[in-house]
C-alpha cells in the first residue's frame, strides 16, 4: 500500500509522532511524506500534488487545521490522527495511532464521503471548502453591506461583519459559534449564517446543496475578503461576481464506525 503523510511539523508533539508513524508505515508499504516534515526529518519529501497522485491513503497528524490544509489538494481517503486540540474531524487520538493504522492495514474500515463547496470568483474556481466559505470585512470592527441570492432570487440584504456559508461538516465549526444549526453530514445542504448582522430578523438559512448562491458586495463596504476553511483568502470588491454551490468533489475520511452523533456528544456536549 502507498501512504501519504502530512503533519503539523511546527508542533513538537505532532512531529515526534509523525516520525514514529513514518517508521511504522515504511514497514507496511511505500511512504510519501510532505515536504515540510521531510525537510525536518532529513528525508525525501513530496508536494501535495505528488502525494495525491501516488498515495492510496493519506495519514494526517495534527488538529483540524492540518486536515483542512491537506484536503485543499488531497482527494484520496484521509486517516486523521489527532495530536492537536479538539480534533473534531479526526478518527483516532495520538495514543491509538498505531492500533488504528493496523486496523486500516487489515481493511477494517469504511470510507465516509463529505460534501465540499465549490467557489467561483469572477468565474475563476478557488479551492473547494470542506468546512466553510466566509465573506468578511478585512478590517476589524468595520461593517460591510451585501446582498445574498439563491438561484438569482434575492434572499437577504445585510449590514454585517460578513456571512458564513457552511457545509454539514462545517456546521460544528465557525457557523455553530454564530448560532447556526448542527447538521448531520448526510444532509445535502448549505448553511448561510450572518456574522454579527445589524438586523434583528437576520437568521441562518439552510438551502439545498445544489442551489447556486450569489453574493454581491454593495457600495460603502470596507475592504472585503473571501476566506476558505481559514486556509486560503482573496480580496474581493463590489465588482466581484461570487457564486457558491455544492462541489462535484468530496472529502473522504477513513472511519471505524463511530457515528456523527457520538462524536458530537464526545466533543461538543461537555
Amino acid at each position: 500500500m502507498n501512504w501519504g503523510l502530512i503533519c503539523n511539523s511546527k508542533v513538537k508533539k505532532s512531529f515526534s509522532l509523525a516520525q514514529d508513524v513514518y517508521e511504522f508505515l515504511s514497514e507496511n508499504g511505500d511512504v510519501f511524506p510532505e515536504e515540510s516534515f521531510a525537510k525536518e526529518a532529513k528525508i525525501k519529501g513530496y508536494s501535495f500534488e505528488n502525494i495525491n497522485n501516488k498515495a492510496d491513503i493519506v495519514v494526517t497528524i495534527g488538529g483540524d487545521g492540518t486536515i483542512l490544509r491537506a484536503l485543499k489538494d488531497i482527494e484520496k481517503p484521509i486517516f486523521a490522527i489527532n495530536s492537536g486540540g479538539m480534533g473534531f474531524l479526526s478518527e483516532v487520538e495520538s495514543k491509538y495511532s498505531i492500533d488504528g493504522l493496523n486496523e486500516v492495514i487489515e481493511g477494517n474500515y469504511n470510507v465516509e464521503e463529505r460534501a465540499k463547496l465549490k467557489v467561483l470568483v469572477d468565474q475563476k474556481r478557488l479551492p473547494d471548502a470542506v468546512n466553510e466559505v466566509t465573506v468578511q470585512t478585512a478590517q476589524i470592527a468595520k461593517i460591510m453591506y451585501l446582498q445574498l441570492f439563491v438561484e438569482k432570487e434575492l434572499l437577504e440584504t445585510l449590514r454585517a461583519d460578513g456571512v458564513i456559508f457552511a457545509t454539514p461538516t462545517g456546521s460544528t465549526s465557525y457557523a455553530l459559534s454564530v448560532g447556526g444549526p448542527i447538521m448531520d453530514p448526510s444532509v445535502s445542504a448549505i448553511i448561510i449564517a450572518p456574522l454579527a448582522p445589524f438586523k434583528l430578523s437576520a437568521r441562518p438559512w439552510v438551502v439545498p446543496l445544489d442551489k447556486k448562491i450569489g453574493v454581491k458586495i454593495l457600495p460603502k463596504s470596507k475592504e472585503t475578503k473571501i476566506v476558505i476553511d481559514g486556509q486560503y483568502s482573496e480580496n474581493i470588491t463590489e465588482e466581484s461576481s461570487i457564486v457558491i454551490t455544492g462541489s462535484d468533489r468530496k472529502a473522504k475520511f477513513i472511519r471505524f464506525g463511530e457515528s456523527f452523533y457520538q462524536m458530537v456528544r464526545l466533543k461538543l456536549v461537555r
